[in-house]
């Protein structure tokens, strides 16, 4: 009796191709490389976002300045803002190149801390003391000096030019980068610091013209001209300046 053919097809097993195991492993391969660069590509995105891999951005620091000039940001409940000090110029000038993106290290800095739910600043004197932060500028290599005035100029040890309202050392290029300081008596020792914020512009002081712009804290001022001898009477005759770009920018 012949067997159907039907059934014998019915019945029959008929594989298919076998997936080669070298090309199975390549996918898988593949795939994992994959995912290695996507997981890579969103890391270098975040740690690019965060400010300790951010460039300095002069515009910021120019606009926090602009913001707290004349209204310190005090700390807050939630442990926003700063130290607000009785002389209080230098912390905010470091304020100012902070919010810009100069990051902070082991002697230049203001650390926050909770006690319970109460915030607290401390504030180290390179943050704060006008002296201390430009000898900090010099010797961390963060800055150089660009220039150094006095009223009618004056010769060594302490050379420096005589004033002008628009100086070529501050200019559109560097502003919002520059750290100015002020030695009243004329000793070597600064007592003051201030930030340059805008090159050539107009003064809010009456007593001014147009010329470079700072801000500055005790007192408070906003776009005044970097030369102080309009506003200061006292010791215009022993005052000396120092300007300080920051180099830093990373």
């Amino acid at each position: 009796m012949r067997a159907s053919n039907s059934l014998f097809k019915k019945n029959s097993c008929i594989p298919t191709q076998p997936t080669s195991i070298s090309q199975k492993r390549k996918k898988d391969h593949s795939m994992k490389k994959f995912i290695y660069f996507l997981l890579s590509t969103m890391l270098m995105v975040s740690l690019l976002s965060t400010s300790a891999f951010a460039m300095y951005s002069s515009s910021k620091a120019i606009t926090y300045s602009d913001k707290h000039a004349l209204s310190p940001n005090s700390l807050n409940t939630v442990g926003e803002g700063y130290n607000v000090y009785s002389k209080d110029c230098t912390n905010f000038v470091s304020q100012c190149l902070y919010e810009g993106g100069l990051t902070q290290d082991s002697q230049w800095k203001s650390t926050l801390t909770w006690q319970g739910n109460v915030p607290r600043r401390t504030d180290s004197t390179i943050w704060t003391v006008a002296d201390d932060f430009k000898n900090y500028l010099i010797s961390s290599g963060r800055s150089i000096k660009i220039g150094s005035w006095s009223l009618n100029g004056s010769p060594a040890p302490y050379r420096t030019f005589a004033y002008t309202n628009n100086s070529n050392n501050l200019k559109t290029t560097n502003q919002g980068r520059v750290v100015l300081f002020y030695d009243w008596y004329g000793r070597g020792k600064m007592s003051h610091s201030a930030f340059f914020v805008e090159d050539n512009g107009t003064s809010t002081d009456s007593r001014e013209k147009t010329g470079d712009l700072i801000n500055q804290h005790t007192n408070n001022q906003l776009h005044v001209l970097w030369r102080p001898d309009y506003r200061d009477t006292v010791n215009k005759e022993t005052t000396r300046v120092y300007a300080f770009e920051i180099t830093d920018l990373t």
